[in-house]
């Protein structure tokens, strides 16, 4: 049995162009073979902090099936989270345990960009004259990263509602990538004719507001990748922004109707016209008006990044 810690995983993966393909062909369909994905298992644990999430998927595609569980936790009640977990993965064909990837969710962090810069390659236009990442965290980082693996936006911003951290984020940005970014406290100011916007936030109250994204466009067309919301008390986007979509588009259905940007929404909200698709789905390519992208992770991708570990694993 393969075990490796995060220190092992760190020196044979990271956030690439090849990730980002791997990831989006995950997305893939399994026609008609047999699958298995159970509901996320969520435990919210009120002395932590925090939460510790289960996610499992299983495949007879695949060499491989895995468990996936992923902690998150604030117990000083701090404003800086602790990540734990590991990734189980086992054969498909005997069900023993084959590796035990004690990554403490980097293989998650990887996966979780790696499927935002896919969304914004499948769905974005070629050209983007002004993006903007909303938060200013690790993952934000990180799906700044995966865009610019996948389009060169002329104008990039950055909004939150801590100027430090947001003046953190700029620095970065500039010692990463060698790309200026600027920032802003203000919604409205921030979205003002975006094309893109990535919102990668922990938020339990929405941090875009249809008043602010919508009110003094130029154009309608817009694309929202939203990945914050990944459990029942989390939201990152307001209702009434939700109900402006004009195209709905989701890792899984399911998993956004109650973990996701859906939650709390019937589909007579929206009208008869309104149809969820799944990434695995969708044409290629961008659509008039409002489209979002609601990005809650599934366990396809973890076996994903999981087999795109171990190929690695030096012999």
């Amino acid at each position: 049995m393969v075990v490796m810690n995060e220190a092992d995983i760190r020196n044979i993966v990271s956030l690439n162009s090849d990730v980002i393909v791997e990831m989006g062909a995950a997305f893939q369909s399994e026609g008609a073979a047999f699958t298995c994905q159970p509901p996320v298992q969520q435990m919210m644990l009120a002395p932590l902090n925090g939460l510790l999430c289960v996610k499992s998927f299983y495949t007879a595609l695949k060499k491989h099936f895995v468990v996936k569980m992923a902690g998150n936790y604030r117990p000083n009640g701090g404003n800086v989270s602790e990540t734990h977990g590991m990734n189980a993965v086992y054969d498909s064909a005997s069900g023993q345990l084959k590796a035990v990837l004690a990554d403490n969710g980097y293989l998650t962090q990887i996966r979780t960009a790696a499927a935002g810069g896919y969304a914004i390659d499948l769905l974005a236009p070629q050209t983007l004259d002004i993006a903007v990442i909303v938060g200013t965290g690790r993952q934000a980082r990180m799906q700044l990263s995966a865009l610019m693996l996948v389009r060169q936006p002329k104008e990039i911003r950055c909004f939150g509602r801590n100027t430090e951290s947001l003046k953190c984020f700029v620095d970065w940005a500039l010692d990463t990538h060698g790309i200026k970014v600027a920032y802003f406290t203000d919604e409205a100011l921030a979205m003002a004719n975006a094309d893109l916007v990535i919102t990668a936030t922990t938020s339990r109250t929405p941090v875009l507001h249809k008043e602010a994204v919508l009110g003094t466009r130029q154009s309608r067309d817009l694309l929202i990748v939203a990945m914050g919301s990944d459990s029942a008390e989390k939201r990152e986007l307001e209702e009434a922004l939700v109900l402006e979509s004009n195209r709905w588009v989701c890792d899984d259905i399911s998993q956004s109707a109650v973990l996701g940007e859906l939650k709390g929404i019937s589909d007579d909200m929206f009208g008869e016209a309104f149809t969820p698709i799944e990434l695995g789905d969708v044409l290629r390519g961008p659509s008039p008006g409002i489209t979002i992208c609601d990005l809650t992770g599934i366990a396809k991708l973890d076996l994903a990044i999981s087999e795109y570990c171990l190929a690695r694993m030096p012999e």
